[in-house]
């Protein structure tokens, strides 16, 4: 993808206004977007969370990537303004507020980009929602024959409401694993402008490893650059599939002023690395093709399995002679 074409949709998604449950905004520009992509097709559960599928040729799915439309933010609730999202309470008054209709954000730049960086006052998790539509554009403009899904939830931020109500009545089978798209302050090691993190787990639980080890495979196919890190610094959406027996795992943005919280005081935009999200995208664009086609990219355990039996079988002279000293 061009880069002006990669800046210009991150900037007009990021820009878009969301708090939890008014993610109305971000919905209907996902809508908008998705009626470009000939073969990609777009519904909404019961909830109102989106479901985009990508579909060319007759692969069966394996993925469903995912990022969620709210972020925290002010609503109006019985005639006054609640504050709903994970930000301490000293610092819910340090900004202005910039109400749109019900729902208000603090009025912090909506996207600029300098240096390489991307600031904007709703990185978490606008990011990934623009992740998935540049994932989208990407298969379409490669004529890729696979199948993919890419999930839009609602809600996250006050407990993963959304995708708790999908996990309750998946609607994709249970050969589609769900992979949250985040973006998330370091932990582990981890560190902003050194690519997207392949999580090994959240707070809470630790992710499925097969298709861990596929992301993986997949970055090194394609040379893209990654880290691999525990992130407890929170939880994420999959951990509540998880809960509700959804194969689940987690890439991660290294986020800069989570929450719009900088390490001191004050509120500010939120920032992530550019390459970074462009790391992102071409890695997922890779998992999806790759997937779609187990003859041609041998699973990764798999692969493990047979390298393991190798090295087994390539032993088995020592230990005939060593069982003459068991007795």
């Amino acid at each position: 993808m061009h880069h002006q074409t990669f800046v210009s949709l991150f900037k007009k998604v990021l820009s878009t206004p969301t708090a939890p449950f008014h993610e109305y905004q971000v919905a209907g520009l996902i809508r908008e977007l998705v009626e470009a992509m000939p073969h990609v097709t777009l519904s909404e559960d019961d909830y109102g969370n989106l479901i985009a599928c990508y579909r060319r040729g007759r692969k069966r799915p394996k993925l469903a990537f995912a990022a969620h439309m709210d972020h925290p933010g002010w609503v109006k609730f019985q005639g006054k303004p609640k504050f709903l999202g994970g930000v301490p309470e000293e610092r819910l008054d340090l900004e202005k507020v910039e109400w749109f209709g019900n729902f208000g954000m603090w009025k912090l730049k909506p996207f600029d980009l300098k240096n390489g960086i991307i600031h904007s006052r709703v990185c978490d998790d606008l990011a990934g929602c623009a992740s998935i539509l540049a994932m989208f554009m990407e298969l379409e403009a490669a004529g890729a024959e696979t199948t993919v899904y890419g999930l839009f939830t609602r809600a996250e931020e006050v407990g993963f409401i959304g995708s708790i109500e999908m996990a309750k009545r998946w609607p994709l089978g249970k050969g589609v694993c769900f992979v949250s798209l985040e973006t998330s302050a370091a932990r582990g090691g981890a560190e902003q402008g050194r690519g997207p993190v392949i999580r090994v787990g959240d707070r809470i639980s630790v992710f499925d490893d097969a298709v861990t080890a596929e992301l993986v495979d997949a970055a090194t196919e394609v040379k893209v650059p990654y880290q691999r890190a525990l992130l407890d610094g929170g939880a994420c959406e999959a951990t509540a599939m998880n809960l509700y027996g959804v194969a689940a795992a987690g890439i991660s943005l290294i986020l800069g002023n989570y929450h719009n919280c900088p390490p001191k005081e004050g509120i500010k935009e939120e920032f992530i690395s550019l390459a970074d999200a462009k790391s992102l995208v071409k890695l997922i664009t890779a998992t999806a093709i790759r997937m779609s086609d187990p003859k041609a990219f041998p699973a990764s355990k798999a692969k493990l399995r047979q390298r393991l039996e190798k090295r087994a079988r390539a032993h088995q002279k020592y230990e005939r002679r060593a069982r003459r000293d068991w007795g």
